[in-house]
């Protein structure tokens, strides 16, 4: 994917839908410095490359969520959305977007992205292990954020999602397939997924779509769309 000109000191767009004033802060992330709860260097990774596992264009199931109605405009939070084109298509579609990731690297881009085609977001250089909203969200969407993080850290991120969200609000999930043990991304089992997102907070489909080949190679994903209780 090539990346977007950079502009000279980028500033962080401001929302359509302005949350509340004086919102609980993000905790900062120094440059180059791993925060404890992400073993996995992912500004380093952006800076060489080695994220091979990123779409080039929108993601199926994205598509169909929106074409659907499943998907509608609303206040939505993208985790670890990396370099993603996903938030700058919410923008466009009048949803009130918050993106929220540990590389400089990453921000950049979807700062420059979004400015480029004159569109707002809520741009946020944090660890999502320790960075909270001033309010819960709608919907969040979490196309590659899971399968990023070793599994061990998964009970305290599944947490913090149902946390993120209000009573009734949705997540919209990819779960990686990819059967090996090692990552990243990690294999995401279904049967796990159910245990880790399990029904005393989350309310399940009867019936879970079609996977998604991934045009990596390195797996596909299975779409899923959880509604907290």
């Amino acid at each position: 994917m090539s990346e977007p000109p950079q502009t000279q000191a980028p500033a962080t767009p401001t929302p359509a839908n302005p949350t509340p004033a004086n919102p609980v802060p993000a905790t900062p992330v120094p440059p180059n410095k791993v925060p404890a709860t992400q073993t996995i260097d992912w500004e380093e990774r952006f800076r060489e490359g080695t994220t091979r596992w990123e779409r080039p264009a929108l993601h199926p199931a994205f598509v169909d969520w929106q074409e659907n109605g499943a998907l509608a405009p609303c206040r939505i939070l993208v985790p670890g959305a990396g370099r993603s084109t996903e938030p700058m298509a919410l923008a466009e579609a009048g949803f009130n977007v918050t993106v929220v990731d540990a590389s400089p690297t990453a921000i950049a881009t979807q700062r420059a992205r979004l400015e480029r085609v004159h569109m707002t977001a809520r741009v946020e250089l944090a660890d999502l292990f320790a960075w909270r909203p001033p309010t819960p969200f709608d919907a969040v969407y979490d196309q590659a954020c899971l399968c990023a993080l070793p599994p061990k850290l998964w009970p305290d991120y599944a947490a913090r999602l149902g946390s993120w969200l209000r009573p009734g609000g949705h997540l919209f999930i990819l779960f990686m397939q990819t059967g090996k043990p090692d990552g990243p991304p990690f294999h995401c089992d279904v049967a796990a997924m159910r245990k880790l997102f399990d029904a005393t907070h989350w309310d399940w489909p009867d019936t879970l779509s079609a996977i998604v080949p991934h045009p990596s190679g390195v797996g596909a994903e299975q779409p899923a769309v959880l509604r907290r209780r």
